[in-house]
C-alpha cells in the first residue's frame, strides 16, 4: 500500500518542481565541550536546510530503515512503474521501502492529500514537535512545514504496514524534518 499511496501523491506533483537549497547561519559560539542543555528536537543552527529528498535520504539513512542491500531506485514499484521525480527520494531493499517526498502544499482539491482530507484533527501524529498528519490510517507520515509537505514512509514489502512501520516513519520523519527549508 505504500508505493501505492507514494504513487499517488508523486502523481499530482510536476517533475519539474524547483527545489531550494538554504543554508541556516551558524551563530552557534565555538566551544569545546559538547552541550547537553539543548532539547533533543532542537535542530542544530549549522545544518544545511534543504528541499531536496536525497539530501534528507541519504544512503545511509536508507540503509537504517531498508537494510543493507538498499538501492536508490529511479523509479516506483508500481504497475505500470512510474517514475520518482525530482520531489522524492526512494530505496527499496529485498525486504523493506523507504521514501521522502519534499514538495509545496498543493492548493488542487484533487491532489490526494486534499482529496482524502489528510490534514485534520484525527489524522493528527502526537508527540512530534511539528505539524504531522498519518496519511491511509498509517501508510505514510505527512509533515506540514513552511508551506511545504514532506512525506515519509517506511513499509514492508508485501506486508500492511506495522507498528513498527509506524515508528519508523515517525523516527525518520524526526530526523528529516527539522532539515527541511
Amino acid at each position: 500500500m505504500g508505493a501505492a499511496v507514494i504513487t499517488s501523491v508523486a502523481a499530482c506533483q510536476t517533475p519539474s518542481t524547483p527545489a531550494w537549497t538554504t543554508t541556516a547561519s551558524s551563530t552557534a559560539p565555538s566551544s569545546t565541550t559538547p552541550s547537553s542543555s539543548a532539547p533533543p528536537s532542537a535542530t542544530p543552527t549549522s545544518i544545511a536546510l534543504t528541499r531536496q529528498p536525497c539530501d534528507l535520504l541519504t544512503p545511509e539513512v536508507a540503509k537504517k530503515y531498508a537494510g543493507d542491500d538498499a538501492q536508490r531506485q529511479l523509479t516506483y514499484e508500481s504497475n505500470p512503474p512510474a517514475p520518482v521525480g525530482d520531489n522524492a527520494c526512494y530505496y527499496t531493499s529485498s525486504n523493506r521501502s523507504v521514501s521522502v517526498e519534499v514538495f509545496p502544499v498543493p492548493t488542487d482539491p484533487t491532489a490526494p492529500v486534499n482529496h482524502f482530507h489528510v490534514i485534520r484533527p484525527e489524522n493528527r501524529v502526537e508527540g512530534v514537535d511539528y505539524e504531522a498528519y498519518w496519511f491511509a490510517a498509517g501508510g505514510s507520515l505527512v509533515a506540514v512545514k513552511d508551506g511545504l509537505l514532506v512525506s515519509v514512509n517506511v513499509s514492508n514489502k508485501g506486508a500492511a504496514q506495522t507498528e513498527q512501520d509506524r515508528a519508523d516513519d515517525i523516527e525518520l520523519a524526526n530526523l528529516v524534518v527539522p532539515q527541511v527549508g
